[in-house]
């Protein structure tokens, strides 16, 4: 059961929203807040899209979508309201529906001055973190873990100009606490399961004394208050990301981490031979630490980046089996070549240094792993390339992206693309598409590549902006 518990998201069993008539109703009252909202002198966009989703070594898994995103902001003055907010769900009759909340803040102060934020908001704590959307610093929206977003953290934001245009110092502090976000799934009658092919179904039977042994599942749920109600604070130090010339950046973070820990109790029942198995999720603390260095020029940008995560800590129920995790140091080198005003090549490298997950409590000695893949990566490189592919002067356009990436220790390779066309002000069709593969016949390894080598997939719609 190494892959048993690695993907199961207990958040998810707060995003199961009624499956009928949700994009609608969303739609109505996106348009009734783009109402209220020109006339409050705010900018705001409600934006509205379909597409669907062609699995080629998974067609089961091939499905509708549906999407609405709402964005109200007001100009920066002596105060700032941000809301953006989406929803979205697959389109059959067992489909799964989500919410995701980026950014929802009200900012008080003038733009260069010190000023005050709170609510949740996104935040330049590390360039590695955001590059690789490794989630250390802060949460990601997973429904679909090939294209992740990034979520801010929740609290008061104080920032203070320390050198105009150049220094700035961020002081963070929270009460709150929101996990990252993975696909829903359904528990029912000892099963775990999903209608999204990002999320990794537990293993159902497993081999005990060359028999087999049927697994059933129950999730013992925290109060929701032990969940959310979870202390933060934080500095962060440094220059804008893309200012011209040299950069710096450094923070420090001490907070629950954004992914969930997932002890489990587990027992054989040998009347019907079953493995019966308890997942308890907990919230876990640590401290992270980071540094970004670099050069931002008018042809090229350089940044290095390193990422300490220590201290990691959590309650561990008796008589359960659990992972203990080390302190990890994440190395990162990206380089950005502009080869002209629309087109620009991103090469990037990122290594993880760690001794290997340990697993304690009662099934210490076993091989089983409930912490396999910690990180999307643990050692790989990009190439990307983004830009303009042409245009003519009626706003007709063709935007496009095209990233290679490579895990460095079992040559496991991703493909992705994305092309973009707009054909009126407002109107555009995209075409999304991840490749994954590698030199042996199946992949191997516990990577963000191995565990979804069957998802090989291009999602084809429209979304329109209003």
């Amino acid at each position: 059961m190494s892959r048993s518990l690695k993907l199961l998201s207990f958040l998810g069993k707060f995003q199961s929203l009624p499956r009928q008539g949700i994009l609608p109703i969303l739609v109505f009252v996106a348009v009734l807040l783009k109402i209220s909202t020109v006339q409050a002198e705010f900018g705001s966009i409600v934006d509205v899209g379909v597409g669907g989703d062609l699995y080629f070594t998974n067609s089961s898994a091939n499905n509708g979508q549906g999407f609405v995103n709402l964005l109200i902001q007001n100009t920066w003055s002596s105060s700032q309201l941000w809301l953006d907010v989406g929803a979205g769900g697959l389109v059959a009759d067992t489909a799964d529906s989500y919410v995701k909340m980026p950014q929802f803040y009200y900012r008080l102060g003038h733009l260069g001055k010190s000023h005050l934020t709170i609510g949740r908001a996104l935040y330049d704590w590390s360039f590695a973190d955001e590059f690789w959307n490794l989630g250390v610093t802060q949460p990601i929206f997973k429904w679909n873990e090939a294209r992740p977003e990034t979520q801010g953290l929740t609290g008061v934001f104080v920032s203070i100009p320390l050198v105009e245009k150049t220094f700035e110092l961020t002081l963070f502090g929270s009460l709150l606490y929101i996990p990252t976000q993975g696909p829903s799934f359904e528990l029912s009658n000892g099963k775990i399961t999903s209608s999204n092919p990002w999320f990794n179904e537990p293993v159902e039977v497993i081999n005990l004394n060359d028999e087999k042994a049927e697994l059933t599942y129950d999730i013992d749920v925290p109060k929701t208050r032990d969940v959310i109600s979870q202390k933060s604070w934080g500095v962060l130090l440094g220059t804008p990301i893309n200012k011209k010339g040299w950069l710096f950046n450094s923070f420090y973070l001490n907070k629950p981490r954004n992914e969930l820990v997932l002890p489990f109790e587990g027992a054989l029942n040998l009347t019907t031979f079953n493995g019966d198995i308890t997942v308890m999720p907990r919230v876990a603390t640590h401290q992270v630490a980071g540094v970004d260095v670099g050069w931002n020029f008018n042809n090229y940008k350089t940044v290095l980046s390193w990422i300490y995560e220590a201290d990691i800590n959590y309650e561990t129920p008796p008589g359960t089996t659990f992972p203990v995790l080390p302190d990890q140091n994440i190395f990162s080198a990206t380089q950005l070549f502009r080869l002209s005003p629309t087109q620009k090549v991103w090469f990037g490298y990122i290594n993880v240094e760690r001794r290997p997950t340990q697993i304690g409590g009662t099934f210490a000695n076993s091989q089983i792993s409930t912490f396999l893949g910690r990180n999307r990566f643990e050692e790989a490189m990009q190439l990307k390339w983004e830009g303009l592919l042409f245009k003519t002067q009626s706003l007709y356009r063709v935007n496009a992206s095209l990233a290679y990436t490579q895990s460095i220790n079992n040559d496991n390779i991703w493909l992705s693309s994305d092309i973009r066309w707009s054909i009126s002000k407002g109107l555009e069709l995209f075409n999304r598409c991840d490749f994954f593969g590698g030199s042996e016949e199946f992949i191997i390894g516990s990577d963000f590549m191995s565990i979804y080598q069957n998802n090989d997939r291009c999602f084809v719609g429209g979304h329109y902006a209003f």
